[in-house]
């Protein structure tokens, strides 16, 4: 018997790699097609759309008191929680990136001397490889509060 529930953890763990990988290369051929659009088209809204409005349904079927939200009460170590200690680095570089705008546009503005952080990325975006990038890290930054929690609820379940 023990046997039998080994393979079975074995193939659903297969299975669910498997599924990880497709979903990853899902997500980077969206991406890939999204970042290819015309900026500022109705299709490119749509494409930046997609991703926030399933943002936003597994925002309100996980609200608390939902099927979807059971078991996922933040627990003593803080998990779903915003401390200041987890945030304070992306504050810091915040504050850096203001900064440093800042002092480019009292500098010079949009000069070749003295490009601000706008201008220097104006000009990344001209690559297709940039804007996907940057389009994955936005993907990423926005779906890893789910993530967190589905993981937290996976482990709380296993």
């Amino acid at each position: 018997m023990a046997a039998t529930q080994g393979d079975s953890n074995g193939r659903r763990s297969t299975v669910l790699r498997a599924t990880g990988v497709v979903g990853a290369a899902g997500v980077v051929a969206y991406a890939w097609w999204a970042t290819g659009l015309q900026p500022f088209t109705t299709s490119a809204y749509v494409a930046v759309g997609l991703p926030v409005a399933g943002l936003a349904v597994v925002a309100v079927v996980g609200r608390p008191g939902s099927r979807f939200a059971d078991g996922a009460a933040v627990d003593a170590r803080g998990v779903g929680r915003l401390q200041l200690r987890s945030t304070f680095p992306w504050v810091v570089l915040l504050l850096l990136a203001v900064g440093l705008e800042v002092a480019g546009l009292a500098l010079g503005g949009r000069s070749a001397e003295v490009p601000t952080l706008s201008t220097v990325i104006d000009h990344a975006l001209g690559w297709h490889g940039v804007r996907l990038a940057l389009f994955l890290g936005w993907l990423a930054v926005g779906w890893a509060p789910v993530a967190r929690v589905a993981v937290h609820r996976r482990a709380r379940a296993a």
